[in-house]
């Protein structure tokens, strides 16, 4: 289904389009999704309003050590939320930590990922880092780079895909963890440097799947951003109804 001949839209808050007890209903097919990790896709800011998704509602990923992003936030009492069979409601997935000389992987929400998703952009897949020891991008988290002595090689990009697969670590050297899948999971722990291992030396962590946190660094000794919330109830009461999936925490 589109609306407005459109079938995804960025930074929906309620009060602009549905006013005290109305219905916002987001159909099946369209996404709706967050440009800023600060900011979640859907704000809920209309009292007594109800939420009935057949869609995607979708949290930014972090990139860069960064947190994933909300997907729903709710700022205002009574809210329901319906969310059909067959739709997702979805926080962002937490960044890698850094390695030596390694970006961390991005988190599954597009991750990394800059601009606006086209139509056919949404549901992408996030794309690699250059160069053999970067990681591959992710349907959801992107995968680590791995430990190299010849300067920066950084994580894959994070994506759109619901549920997705992480992407694949760096290759050269030592390889990197992969990125968080589809079963909501973290982001993998990088690997230790095998040229030094009783040394720092170790890859980066993958990102994280839908509402995950990111991997760890190899040594374990910096862990990965947390992943974002499905529902950030800002302590308002909510009514869920859940017949679809929901990665990340409602509270």
């Amino acid at each position: 289904a589109l609306i407005n001949s459109l079938s995804n839209r960025s930074n929906v808050t309620t009060s602009s389009f549905i006013l005290t007890n109305g219905t916002l209903i987001i159909p099946a097919d369209f996404w709706l999704w967050a440009s800023d990790r600060g900011t979640a896709a859907l704000i809920v800011d209309t009292p007594n309003a109800t939420i009935e998704n057949s869609g995607n509602i979708v949290g930014r990923g972090g990139s860069s050590g960064s947190t994933g992003g909300n997907a729903i936030s709710i700022t205002a009492s009574g809210v329901t939320i319906i969310n059909n069979s067959g739709a997702y409601i979805a926080g962002g997935g937490g960044s890698g930590a850094p390695g030596r000389n390694g970006g961390p992987g991005s988190g599954a929400g597009g991750g990394g990922q800059t601009g606006t998703p086209t139509l056919g952009a949404a549901g992408a897949a996030g794309a690699n880092d250059g160069g053999s020891t970067g990681g591959r991008g992710g349907g959801a988290g992107g995968g680590s780079a791995s430990v190299t002595f010849q300067g920066a090689a950084g994580g894959g990009q994070g994506g759109y895909i619901l549920p997705g697969s992480g992407g694949a670590g760096g290759s050269g050297g030592t390889t990197g963890g992969v990125g968080g899948g589809s079963n909501n999971g973290p982001g993998a722990r990088g690997n230790r440097g095998g040229d030094d291992p009783g040394g720092p030396l170790d890859s980066s962590g993958g990102g994280g799947g839908w509402g995950a946190s990111g991997g760890a660094r190899g040594t374990n000794a910096t862990a990965g951003s947390a992943g974002g919330k499905g529902i950030e109830s800002n302590s308002n009461s909510f009514t869920l109804t859940n017949n679809g999936t929901i990665y990340g925490s409602q509270s």
